[in-house]
């Protein structure tokens, strides 16, 4: 251990000294979640206008606003490109930010053939084990490929953060950084459970119909991927497998409630696998804690052609708008994005194509705009652009407060005839008089999940 922290103390820097790397025309990656860099970020907040056209890549961080953008509100400096949008990457102003769309899977590659580039790179990590190895906990996601493939990588050093049990991409060795930065070791941030509403609850009711004993779970983030793990753990399913993106408070409760064993699964048999973890703070413990939890990259999380393998695997996402055809945007709203492309189409593809597998895309059927309004999210077409998350070439099941409806397979008018009928009854008559006019509705009374 004397060795490791020799060779430690060599390669610390400041944050100052870190930010001084950063040239004009780099591309810096601050990374993502509760591993979004924190001190680099506040070193180069220093340095508005001493640099130019500097891109800051950053997805769904959690916490807090960018210092370089507090600094920089008019980008003299700084811009923003993210490969998913959340809250805080939305507060930066619309002029200076962009987005690289692509599904969450694809990402490693496009770094790894330069598609890609990373100038510097920064983001947190536990302090080093006996062993030399610091841990991107409690997400690996891409952290590894992000610091394999840039120029320049800095680990910031937070003493809050612990090792995770999982594949190599979980952690990276000593010898393999460049440059450590220490800090003020700012705490994981605890996140609320998502509200579940009434809606929410019919929604999974209707999902739970199609979990069998022994299914491979994909469950998303929100309150309905919520309201289904509620619901599970209060049945008498068993045998239960995780597979998954997203690692939630629902899906640790499944665990603690005996539902979850994965003795079914072809790949990973008994482990809960996953790439990204934040919730609440019982949940850092379970990640910590948990024996059977395994935390891997995404490129192997969501590589359909390990999703694959593990027969009767459910995938569990929601959408925002749905058209006619099954075209699903499930990114923006018109031309303004709200969070990216992620897994979801991952986890579509690779569910269908499991033996006995299935994909469910669930959402509300409406939604209450600022004003009141009530808008319906089964839509005719898709607005101008607005983006589409999973083509309707992919789409299975489509499910809302109102049923769930299997459209694979299904032509246009058997499409319309199915969606319609899940649609809030306020807008089914004016959807079907839209539908005739596009030529694709002919009800024969042949509407139903089968």
């Amino acid at each position: 251990m004397s060795d490791i922290m020799s060779e430690y103390r060599s390669k610390v820097i400041s944050a100052a000294d870190a930010a001084a790397m950063v040239r004009s025309n780099d591309i810096v990656d601050y990374f993502a979640f509760t591993g979004a860099s924190r001190y680099l970020d506040a070193a180069l907040a220093q340095r508005v206008g001493e640099v130019e056209n500097v891109m800051i890549r950053s997805e769904l961080r959690l916490a807090p606003p960018f210092a370089v953008f507090m600094a920089d509100p008019e980008g003299r400096s700084f811009a923003l490109d993210s490969l998913f949008y959340g809250p805080i990457e939305l507060m930066v102003p619309k002029a200076l930010r962009t987005w690289t769309p692509a599904p969450l899977s694809f990402f490693e590659a496009l770094f790894r053939r330069g598609d890609l580039r990373c100038d510097v790179a920064s983001l947190m990590v536990s302090p080093p084990d006996n062993e030399g190895y610091l841990h991107f906990s409690p997400s690996p996601s891409l952290a590894k490929t992000i610091a394999k493939y840039s120029r320049v990588f800095c680990a910031e050093i937070n003493e809050s953060y612990f090792p995770i049990r999982g594949s190599e991409d979980r952690r990276i060795h000593l010898s393999e950084v460049k440059y450590l930065i220490e800090g003020d070791s700012p705490p994981m941030l605890g996140l609320p459970i998502p509200a579940i509403s009434e809606a929410d609850q019919k929604i999974a009711t209707s999902v739970l119909g199609v979990v069998r004993d022994g299914s491979c779970l994909q469950i998303g983030y929100g309150a309905v991927p919520e309201a289904v793990a509620t619901l599970i753990a209060g049945t008498d399913l068993k045998e239960l497998g995780i597979h998954t993106e997203f690692l939630s408070d629902g899906i640790m409760r499944l665990y603690q409630a005996g539902k979850i064993t994965g003795s079914k699964k072809t790949t990973d048999p008994g482990k809960i696998l996953s790439s990204i973890a934040f919730g609440s703070d019982e949940l850092y413990d379970f990640v910590r804690d948990c024996p059977e939890l395994y935390l891997a990259s995404s490129t192997y999380s969501n590589n359909p052609s390990i999703i694959r393998q593990n027969e009767r695997f459910v995938s569990i996402n929601a959408f925002l708008e749905i058209d006619l055809s099954g075209q699903v945007n499930s990114e923006s709203i018109g031309t303004n994005v709200r969070s990216g492309t992620g897994g979801q189409l991952d986890f579509i593809i690779g569910a269908q194509q499991a033996r006995d597998g299935c994909a469910i895309l669930c959402s509300a059927s409406t939604y209450t705009k600022p004003d009141g309004t009530r808008v319906s999210r089964i839509l005719p077409t898709l607005p101008t652009g607005a983006a589409v998350t999973t083509p309707r070439s992919c789409v299975h099941y489509v499910c809302t407060e109102y049923g769930l409806v299997n459209l694979r397979g299904r032509n246009l008018w058997e499409r319309s005839e199915r969606l319609i009928s899940i649609a809030h009854p306020e807008f089914r008559d004016e959807l079907i008089r839209q539908a005739e006019a596009m030529g694709v509705w002919r009800n024969r009374n042949r509407i139903g999940s089968a």
